[in-house]
């Protein structure tokens, strides 16, 4: 997000009449600072004010779902398990001798992140389950 003061020029399709946008114009108001209003400057020099929100609702509402996705936050959660399997030796009341063997299954601790726009698969872990790598 910026803190200083921007403006920003936006093309008229028509080439004639160019809109100038302006944001954190004055640092002793609150109100306006962080890009919270945003200043428009018609070329007849008439100004109007417009709230952050309503222009990121409108450019939401207009958006194709590709686009809306991208503005969307998203919380990406990768769990990861361990398979292997233990195996234990009995010296008393199981034949002595006998091996039993049983499947375990552990959680890994869990990656959390927030992305905005494009979720990409990944995987940055190799694994050995029962005798092969993921």
């Amino acid at each position: 997000m910026l803190k200083e003061f921007q403006n920003f020029k936006l093309k008229d399709e028509s080439g004639k009449n160019d809109l100038i946008i302006e944001v954190n114009w004055d640092k002793g108001n609150k109100k306006t600072n962080d890009c919270k209003i945003l200043k428009l400057i018609y070329p007849d020099k008439t100004q109007a004010f417009i709230k952050r929100e309503y222009l990121n609702s409108l450019l939401f509402v207009i958006g194709v779902p590709e686009e809306q996705r991208k503005m969307l936050p998203q919380t990406i959660t990768r769990a990861k398990w361990y398979e292997t399997t233990l195996s234990i030796e009995a010296k008393k009341d199981i034949r002595k001798g006998e091996k039993i063997i049983f499947p375990i299954k552990i959680t890994l601790p869990a990656e959390r992140e927030e992305v905005i726009g494009k979720v990409e698969k990944k995987s940055n872990l190799l694994v050995p389950v029962k005798n092969k790598w993921i």
